[in-house]
């Protein structure tokens, strides 16, 4: 380590506080009383009343300029506090101490954070009082503090400046091809017929096996006869195979419905709702099973062509009514009886069809080429923090 810095525990330079969150009966939603920090990554408030026979052994208090930290799934998040907040079981407030400075030891706690998120509690991820307090920290002197201060906000101020702008042209090459998408969808003429999702002549909609034979956690391999299709899997514009899970050919059989054909089209209705993939030929998988929270189309080939439903599918057409149409708040969902009011246009003939399934497509690369460029700058950035922390912390800077 550079010569005049030396590693100490974090509960020797800082005090440490663990939440602890008040009775149920004292929270109100009207904003006002002391805002009750929960925890979790957004660090998401309400608002309680407090009684002034509480004490600090009982209600855990923060005050402005303490660093909070989430304590249990996601664990290792960091934010300031603004103001003096009560704070909940699923946080730890960490205070420096006259020979730390508060920046610094932020710095240093986002430094840290992928060695603080790798721990694991019997149930799920924590990091308790003992364990923050046995944190190894970097210390160095109070004008070397505030001397990589210094370099780590003029970098990571120019580091969020470049992402924001990375983030909007990102953003805006999306909207750039949606607004094509949708422009194609409304130049309607002579030949176009509106109907809706429950005719049956046009397509049917078709849900999983949710009976007694549905998988179970213990039936699920990293190889195997059939892909049991999970929600990584299923994306807004198709298919993303990064994550798989599979059923053996015994299990398959079991299960009713469900069972992907060629060109059928996979829509999630659950949770998050309305990403949609094409099972086109070019997918290197011939058993595919969808999961309880999505639905098959199996359109009428004959009358609509898959990759022209597909694309409907994904236009503000149909974005449109989902958002008017989804229930439920705490889990999302898209039932059928939902679904077969809704209405789509299409060209009665199947060859105009295929006609603007082309004019998107020859669209469609050139977005995502733009898309990849500002995704891989918004990865270099991140890269670049982390490079930077690294050497402010190895004594580098």
């Amino acid at each position: 380590m550079k010569e005049g810095w030396e590693r100490k525990k974090l509960g020797r330079v800082c005090e440490v506080i663990a939440g602890q969150s008040p009775e149920g009966k004292y929270y109100n939603s009207d904003g006002n009383g002391m805002p009750f920090y929960q925890g979790k990554k957004d660090f998401g408030e309400k608002y309680i009343g407090i009684p002034s026979t509480w004490t600090t052994q009982v209600t855990k208090i923060a005050r402005k300029g303490d660093i909070l930290m989430s304590v249990r799934a996601p664990v290792g998040p960091v934010n300031f506090v603004d103001d003096e907040v009560c704070i909940g079981r699923g946080l730890a407030c960490i205070r420096s101490k006259e020979d730390m400075n508060r920046d610094f030891l932020f710095y240093q706690l986002l430094f840290l954070q992928p060695e603080i998120a790798g721990r694991e509690g019997a149930v799920f991820a924590s990091i308790n009082k003992s364990e923050i307090e046995a944190l190894p920290i970097a210390v160095t002197t109070i004008p070397e503090q505030q001397r990589i201060v210094a370099i780590l906000h003029e970098a990571f101020e120019g580091i969020a400046t470049a992402k924001a702008n990375a983030e909007k042209n990102l953003k805006n090459a999306r909207q750039l091809f949606e607004s094509h998408l949708n422009f194609v969808f409304s130049q309607r003429g002579e030949g176009w017929v509106e109907k809706s999702l429950g005719d049956e002549t046009i397509l049917k909609m078709i849900d999983g096996d949710r009976g007694v034979n549905y998988p179970k956690a213990s039936d699920f391999q990293d190889d195997g006869d059939c892909l049991f299709l999970n929600t990584k899997n299923v994306r807004p514009d198709g298919f993303i195979f990064d994550s798989k899970m599979f059923i053996t050919s015994k299990k398959d059989n079991q299960l009713r419905k469900g069972k992907l054909q060629r060109q059928d089209i996979v829509l999630t209705t659950r949770g998050t709702i309305g990403n949609i993939g094409l099972y086109s030929h070019d997918i290197p998988f011939d058993n595919i099973r969808i999961n309880s929270g999505m639905l098959i189309f199996r359109s009428n080939q004959t009358v609509l062509f898959p990759a022209f439903l597909f694309e409907l599918l994904r236009s503000e057409i149909v974005k449109d009514q989902i958002r008017k149409q989804t229930t439920g708040a705490a889990q999302p969902q898209l039932p059928i009886k939902t679904l077969i009011n809704f209405t789509i246009p299409f060209h009665e003939n199947i060859e105009e069809q295929k006609t603007l399934v082309e004019k998107i497509h020859t669209f469609e690369p050139l977005i995502q080429r733009l898309e990849s460029i500002y995704q891989k700058k918004i990865e270099a950035l991140d890269a670049l923090k982390k490079s930077i922390l690294h050497q402010a912390f190895s004594g580098k800077l």
